[in-house]
């Protein structure tokens, strides 16, 4: 190799070296991760609070002060637990309600996402939610019995209740902000999680995993609900609020907080 040839080589590497260094950092889309209990019961979860009526007038003042401050956020979408396939019924619903031609119904995805949505003159709400069936829920008693493991189920039981005796109480005693405040806390995020982790996880374990199995359904609805989340954010999307049920929250905030495009947001950050 030549000097001249050898300079030219240095000169080239230097400039692809300079440059890579000079590239502004890509900006992360912020994500406020909001879980929620369901306003209106029963579904078809195993353990829900049998909410209050929050239609009423005072429940009402509180959405219309919970979304206020939510507006602040200037977010560029909000998401909602609704599925995918829903998108045009939702958006025909959502239409009707910003021309004042619809009354939002009980469920927090219309008291608080549509609410939040017009106060923020979004043209749409994204729905994100795919209904994975957990098809092994129904053997994990049969395979619980079969191993002498039903203990486990009972200890599972006892602590979603206690769990949910503890949520009915804040309910009562406190306002939809405070409610969101508290739910969303580590403490209360981590014991959602742990009933999947360390109980229906173990049944059936060394043998068929079953619980293993039923937990790894509930992983891949809310890795389902990640991907649409990733696909209907653009790169001119600065801040997007994601409103779904508490359960769904460890999960989507550990996919999200490992993907470096995002910066997630934390709950009591905003709702002071």
């Amino acid at each position: 190799m030549t000097f001249i040839k050898a300079i030219s080589t240095f000169l080239i590497t230097l400039l692809v070296v300079t440059t890579s260094f000079g590239q502004a950092a890509k900006p992360k889309t912020k994500i406020l991760l909001i879980g929620t209990i369901h306003f209106e019961t029963p579904h078809l979860d195993s353990f829900e609070l049998k909410t209050d009526d929050f239609l009423a007038p005072k429940r009402q003042q509180e959405l219309e002060q919970l979304t206020e401050t939510l507006k602040r956020t200037n977010a560029d979408k909000v998401m909602i637990e609704k599925p995918f396939t829903q998108q045009k019924q939702i958006d025909s619903l959502y239409i009707a309600y910003s021309e004042n031609r619809y009354k939002l119904t009980v469920s927090e995805r219309e008291q608080i996402g549509f609410r939040l949505a017009k106060k923020l003159n979004l043209k749409q709400i994204n729905c994100v939610d795919v209904l994975y069936l957990m098809t092994h829920d129904s053997l994990v008693a049969v395979t619980a019995k079969e191993k002498n493991q039903l203990y486990l189920l009972k200890d599972l039981g006892t602590n979603a209740n206690k769990i949910i005796h503890e949520i009915d109480s804040v309910v009562k005693r406190n306002s939809i902000t405070e409610v969101l405040k508290y739910i969303n806390t580590k403490e209360l995020l981590q014991k959602n999680l742990s009933i999947y982790l360390k109980y229906i996880a173990k049944v059936g374990a060394g043998e068929n995993y079953i619980g293993a199995e039923s937990v790894s359904d509930w992983y891949l609805r809310n890795l389902a609900i990640y991907a649409n989340v990733m696909n209907q954010i653009t790169a001119n999307d600065k801040y997007v609020v994601l409103i779904f049920g508490q359960g769904h929250i460890p999960i989507l905030k550990h996919l999200l907080q490992n993907n470096d495009d995002f910066e997630v947001v934390e709950v009591n950050s905003v709702l002071k």
